[in-house]
């Protein structure tokens, strides 16, 4: 379901990100999907966001670990911190290579199934950003009750 999303997000977005030591930004993106842009170390957040993955990537997150609930929207934009705080594990030949198999899975896994996303996760770079949600979830879980609050006043959950 498409749920829509407030610009009044970004300011309070990223005063919790700076709040908490991050130097990555939101940005308000008018097309496309919730992503982290690593040229410019900016997660995306779109006007709308579809929650349909999120009963998956839920379930992916309990199987790491997750202990704490969180709606899936607080999750993504971990996860998508996540990929800019786990970028440097990765060399640009290993982050090229994720890209590749993520292409591949496009062309050949359809985008609206479950195998999609559950094969999607296990990419590298794709499990090393929902590690490091679960981890930061788990590990401050007050600070991401802050976050959820940002949310639930900026996203129209239908």
């Amino acid at each position: 379901m498409a749920n829509e999303i407030s610009k009044d997000i970004i300011k309070p977005l990223n005063e919790w990100l700076w709040k908490n030591g991050f130097v990555t930004t939101c940005i308000y993106y008018e097309e496309g999907v919730l992503q982290y842009n690593p040229a410019s170390d900016e997660i995306r957040i779109p006007t709308e966001y579809d929650d349909e993955p999120d009963r998956l990537l839920m379930k992916c997150l309990r199987k790491l670990g997750l202990k704490k609930r969180f709606k899936g929207f607080t999750m993504s934009i971990l996860h998508e911190l996540g990929h800019a705080q786990t970028l440097d594990l990765f060399t640009d030949k290993e982050s090229r290579k994720c890209d590749k198999i993520k292409e591949d899975y496009q062309d050949t896994i359809d985008e609206n199934s479950d195998d999609y996303y559950l094969e999607y996760w296990k990419v590298k770079d794709e499990y090393a950003a929902n590690s490091w949600a679960v981890m930061y979830a788990n590990c401050f879980p007050k600070k991401v009750k802050e976050l959820a609050k940002i949310i639930e006043e900026n996203v129209n959950f239908g």
